[in-house]
């Protein structure tokens, strides 16, 4: 019996299998590519994929109309089951993993055209000192991020083109992000 489950053990099998009850479930390449935002030849390519290593036509083509075979019936059947099993995974693992601080949902700065080359050494030193918080840098004249700063729209402004030491510059947009997680700004 393990040699025979030895398919399903594959690198890539999970996403493939991902992938398929997408497919299956919204009955159209296109719209699981949408879903799972992967380019439609790359679903293609991994139905395809499932289909060889599984051994059997999952689905079938008519024109541009899909239709699941018997096997690709069963499998979707077997693809709603693994879903709710990983499902439960997660929830009974959840209870023992560490809670994680919430992640900021973005920096946000705004300059003056005469400060945009140090704000964007800034947003690349931020960017490099915390990967994975999104960040954005809108550049425009003073009287429109005064605007901005009125409206609240941005996290910090630079106002002035001087040059500022960017470790401390660093430092304060850090703690700026921080203070904006707390409600402040």
């Amino acid at each position: 019996m393990r040699t025979a489950l030895r398919r399903y053990f594959r690198h890539g099998l999970f996403p493939q299998l991902m992938v398929f009850e997408a497919v299956a479930r919204l009955g159209s390449v296109t719209r699981a590519a949408e879903e799972l935002h992967l380019a439609q030849p790359t679903v293609s390519t991994q139905l395809r994929k499932l289909s060889d290593a599984l051994g059997v036509t999952l689905v079938e083509w008519n024109g541009r109309e899909m239709r699941l075979t018997a096997a690709g019936v069963e499998l979707h059947g077997s693809c709603s089951e693994l879903l709710q099993l990983f499902g439960g995974i997660e929830g009974r693992l959840a209870a023992h993993r560490e809670p994680r601080p919430p992640r900021p949902e973005a920096l946000r700065l705004a300059a003056v055209p005469g400060a945009r080359q140090l704000a964007a050494r800034l947003m690349a030193s931020f960017c490099e000192s915390n990967p994975g918080v999104p960040a954005s840098l809108h550049v425009a004249e003073g009287s429109e991020l005064l605007e901005r700063r009125e409206a609240g729209q941005d996290h910090f402004y630079l106002l002035s083109a001087g040059e500022a030491a960017p470790p401390m510059a660093e430092r304060f947009l850090r703690d700026a992000l921080k203070s904006s997680d707390r409600g402040g700004r």
